[in-house]
């Protein structure tokens, strides 16, 4: 499965993906939907690929992903 294919098959939730740093030995993308872009209530979603298979994030994996996912603010 490719992160192309996991959009798809979750379109009601996601449209867009951002690939992220990698976590734990898995590849980490931020998925969301266009239209609440700018929205800002909860957590991130974050899908998680290993071995050719993706799942989204626990709540507990997405904490410990948010705690590594800080933007640089250097220029």
């Amino acid at each position: 499965m490719t992160i192309q294919d996991f959009i798809s098959e979750h379109n009601a939730d996601f449209d867009t993906y951002e690939v992220r740093h990698d976590w734990h030995g898995n590849k980490v993308y931020s998925v969301r939907l266009k239209s609440n872009e700018g929205a800002c209530i909860g957590y991130p979603q974050y899908a998680l690929e290993k071995a050719g298979k993706i799942r989204l994030s626990t709540p507990e994996e997405t904490i410990d992903i948010m705690k590594t996912d800080i933007p640089s603010t250097e220029d």
